[in-house]
């Protein structure tokens, strides 16, 4: 990806910053990653509709609150939803929720731990 689209994103979601570790991602994968994440809507320019696409998921499942700080990135199949806590880390926490759960389905420590899992849970990849 280039700068520009870059900036495409962190204007649509309207944060001052994306996280390092992020723009690196996007700048390598930011229009798919392969068979990682496939089926998900995590690269351009569908990553442009996420905080829309966030807003919608959150009102629709009241059991579920988005932290005020957190920011959604991905998608998948319109049921999971995937946000990063603090952008301002260069490398923040990923969160998953479930459409229907009142809490969180799994937490990543960052997001190249959430990347490196995608990696090594997908056949075929290594």
């Amino acid at each position: 990806m280039t700068a520009q689209q870059v900036a495409e994103i962190q204007e649509a979601w309207g944060v001052p910053q994306l996280p390092a570790v992020y723009v690196d991602f996007l700048t390598h994968m930011g229009f798919g990653a392969g068979r990682v994440l496939r089926g998900t809507d995590a690269f351009f320019p569908a990553v442009r509709q996420m905080k829309k696409w966030g807003d919608d998921f959150f009102h629709e499942n009241s059991g579920i609150s988005r932290p005020g700080e957190a920011v959604v990135f991905a998608m998948h199949q319109g049921y999971l939803v995937y946000w990063m806590s603090d952008i301002s880390s260069p490398d923040p926490e990923v969160v998953l929720c479930a459409e229907g759960d009142p809490s969180p389905s799994r937490v990543w420590p960052s997001f190249t731990a959430f990347l490196n899992s995608h990696y090594e849970d997908e056949p075929g990849v290594k």
